[in-house]
Order: structure tokens, then C-alpha cells, then sequence
């Protein structure tokens, strides 16, 4: 009794989070966007997701070795609200197209984040 009980108190604590990541090369014209993922379980620190750089190199690593892409730079982005997220990968993606003219691709469900 007591464990199901601590199992719930630990899990009290932890959020839905909803990321995004986007493959940037400065030698090519394409950015590829990760679809928006909801993560489960997870705390934020300070406002942080923990192990994000982990999130970005899971992205630079699947660029490099799943699709050939090597050189490529990753970033991951984060919310707790999924349509606070949309709205930042919307902005990201005019400025990407308009003002740097790169064209947007979406690996779709090719990429899933894993927790680590």
C-alpha cells in the first residue's frame, strides 16, 4: 500500500510537455521540423526540460545516421501548453521561409523524442 502511494506522489509533480525540433544546415537550403510530440512524466526545472540538449542530439544523431545528413545543427523547443508551441513553430517557420528563404520539410512520423 505504501508504494502506491509513493509512486503517486512522485508522479503528482510531473507534466504533460509538448516539443518540437527543427534541422538546420547552413549549407542547405532545407530546414526539416519534427512534428509536435507530447512527452509524458516529465518535471521541468526552473522552467527548463531536463536533458534537452539530449532531446537535440536524439534529432542531430537520427539526421545524421538515419538520413545521411551530417553537419547539421538541432534545436528543441518546449511548452506545457501544445498551442503555446504551435504558435512558436508557426513564427519560426515564416521567419525560416520568409527572411532566410529555406524551404520547411516535415520528417513526419519517421521521428518520435524518447524520454531519456
Amino acid at each position: 500500500m505504501a508504494s502506491v502511494a509513493s509512486l503517486h506522489a512522485d508522479n503528482k509533480d510531473k507534466d504533460v510537455v509538448y516539443v518540437f525540433g527543427a534541422s538546420v544546415s547552413f549549407t542547405d537550403s532545407v530546414v526539416y521540423f519534427t512534428e509536435v510530440q507530447k512527452i509524458e512524466g516529465v518535471k521541468l526545472v526552473s522552467g527548463f526540460l531536463p536533458h534537452r540538449q539530449m532531446y537535440a542530439y536524439e534529432l542531430k544523431d537520427y539526421m545524421n545516421f538515419k538520413e545521411g545528413m551530417p553537419g547539421r545543427t538541432s534545436v528543441i523547443y518546449f511548452s506545457k501548453k501544445r498551442s503555446t508551441l504551435e504558435k512558436k513553430e508557426k513564427k519560426i517557420k515564416e521567419r525560416m521561409v520568409e527572411r532566410e528563404g529555406k524551404t520547411v520539410r516535415y520528417l513526419g512520423d519517421k521521428f518520435v523524442f524518447t524520454k531519456p
